[in-house]
């Protein structure tokens, strides 16, 4: 009797769509017209009727054949399927991003002196941090120098002499004064000798300090002097010889370009909503299409400030560059590990499905006997996405055999080969 009245049910269900045709067909010459006349709002709210229309369907053709299933007359075959073992592995959420290749350390030096410049160097060449880059002339600073170290050499040696002065005036003070605690010899005698020892301590003190003054001229006119010689700040290359020999430069003047190649940074600006993801050593890896190369590295800073334009913070990648071949100015794409589950259920994307409910869900292979098993429709959590893979936040668990290929077009009971 059943199977005489599913056939029957069939039918009807056909009958019914064929009678709701002509509605369809006037919503097509609707369609046209809203086409026709470029009516926005129409065309916007024609499309969302047949959503509903098809989600519905979907919906119902999906009960029919899940009954049908269950009542052992499905019309449907048994599928060639493959299925996966579920186990626990490591998932990671990337955010990719695109930024800028920069140099650490990047200058224009400058003079600190007025003078005729001879430079040392050339486009190119590579120096050490302190190496001498280039000399202005001094304009007889090294005559002034050697002048004042020589009155310095002149008042240290009229110092030791008043040193000597003042130590013969105090042993003769010493005496006098013992002698005098002893009654011997005169009074005018014993003041005397003091007044010699407190004379010859001020000129000590005088001395020292002419020396000090002496020793100050000298430190300046070597300070002076040591301004005309342009040293490297770090180690690096010479990008750019801005002054050429032969000029007349002064503080300000730009002589050189100076960048240090070995250690590069990428920075790059992150929406804000990874803000609480993103700290001081995230993993990120660093690709640079124009070289093709990869660099696996991490964040050394993330910025304290939001861009109320963009709505954006900075974060700063250091990355090596042992063979100079990183130049500054590359564009760089980033792949911000800002997320990481050791022991993930996992998923390929084009296996989990969205029903007309929009819940998703899986298929599972039960009551497996050797080649054959029965699909089951399970619904279940999401969580992070990758390119590839999606995380399983409920639903599933390790051991679970999900249907891979052959799950699109399952329904839930549906008979299924393993192949």
């Amino acid at each position: 009797m059943k199977k005489i009245l599913i056939p029957i049910l069939v039918l009807a269900s056909l009958a019914s769509c064929k009678k709701e045709t002509k509605p369809n067909d006037n919503k097509d010459i609707s369609l046209e017209t809203l086409i026709k006349n470029n009516d926005v709002k129409g065309l916007k709210a024609y499309k969302e009727n047949q959503k509903l229309k098809i989600d519905s369907l979907t919906k119902s053709l999906s009960k029919v054949n899940e009954k049908l299933n269950e009542l052992g007359v499905s019309s449907l075959k048994e599928g060639f399927v493959k299925i996966q073992k579920l186990e626990p592995s490591s998932f990671a959420h990337t955010i990719d991003l695109q930024g800028n290749v920069k140099t650490d350390e990047d200058v224009t030096i400058t003079p600190q002196f007025n003078g005729v410049l001879t430079l040392f160097v050339k486009e190119g060449q590579r120096v050490s941090r302190g190496q001498v880059l280039g000399r202005i002339d001094d304009g007889g600073l090294q005559d002034k120098l050697k002048q004042a170290q020589i009155q310095v050499s002149a008042v240290k040696s009229q110092l030791e002499q008043v040193k000597s002065r003042a130590n013969l005036a105090k042993i003769t003070y010493q005496k006098q004064a013992k002698l005098w605690q002893q009654k011997i010899g005169s009074e005018f005698q014993y003041l005397q000798a003091k007044t010699a020892y407190e004379a010859s301590k001020m000129q000590v003190r005088a001395t020292e300090s002419q020396v000090r003054a002496t020793q100050k001229s000298v430190d300046y006119v070597k300070a002076s002097l040591a301004k005309t010689t342009i040293r490297a700040p770090f180690s690096g290359v010479v990008d750019e010889v801005i002054t050429q020999n032969g000029q007349v430069v002064g503080p300000g003047t730009r002589i050189v370009k100076l960048v240090a190649l070995g250690m590069m940074k990428v920075e790059a600006n992150v929406p804000e909503i990874y803000l609480a993801n993103i700290k001081k050593g995230t993993p990120v890896k660093v690709i640079l299409p124009t070289i093709n190369k990869t660099i696996n590295t991490s964040v050394r800073l993330v910025g304290n400030y939001i861009n109320p334009q963009n709505r954006t913070f900075n974060i700063q990648i250091p990355i090596r560059n042992e063979d100079g071949i990183v130049k500054p100015n590359l564009l760089a794409k980033l792949e911000i590990q800002d997320y990481v589950n050791p022991s993930a259920i996992q998923v390929e994307n084009q296996y989990v499905y969205e029903d007309a409910e929009h819940k998703n869900y899986v298929f599972v292979a039960e009551n497996i006997n050797g080649k054959k098993a029965v699909a089951k429709k399970v619904f279940v959590g999401i969580g992070e996405k990758s390119a590839n893979t999606v995380e399983i936040s409920t639903g599933l668990q390790s051991g679970d055999f999900i249907i891979t290929d052959g799950s699109k077009s399952l329904v839930n009971g549906q008979k299924v080969k393993i192949d």
